[in-house]
Order: structure tokens, then sequence, then C-alpha cells
């Protein structure tokens, strides 16, 4: 017996989230669980953030360079 594998268009966090949403009646719980998505993404790229920061050295003195510095490179 051959089984049939369904492709789906969505991923697997998304066919979850659709599965929690499908027993969300109440607006209220709509609104928790968005804030619930949303702080997890924030907290994520917060932590890219940073990490983007320490591998590439940024500090306030960097940043200065790179917002009040001459950054243009001259064509020859």
């Amino acid at each position: 017996m051959e089984s049939t594998v369904l492709q789906s268009p969505l991923n697997p966090i998304q066919l979850h989230l659709l599965r929690m949403f499908a027993h969300t009646k109440r607006e209220e719980s709509l609104k928790e669980l968005q804030s619930v998505l949303f702080n997890y993404y924030q907290d994520k790229l917060k932590e890219q953030t940073n990490d983007f920061w320490k591998k590439n050295s940024f500090d306030n003195t960097k940043m200065e360079e790179i917002m009040y510095g001459h950054n243009r490179i001259s064509a020859k």
C-alpha cells in the first residue's frame, strides 16, 4: 500500500499556528496570542542585533563615525 504525502505550501510552524488559532474564538485571546508572538519575534530580533554588534565590534565611537563620517568611495 502506497502512502500519500500531502504537500502544503505552509511550513510546520504556520500549520501549528493555524491549528492553535482554530481554537481561538474570543477577540481577547487573539490579542493575547498576537502579543506573545510579537514579544517572541522582538526578543529574537534583539538577540540577532546584539550578536551582529558584537561580531562587528560596534560601539558608540564606531556608530558616530558611520553617522558623521565621509563614507563614500571615490571613483577612480
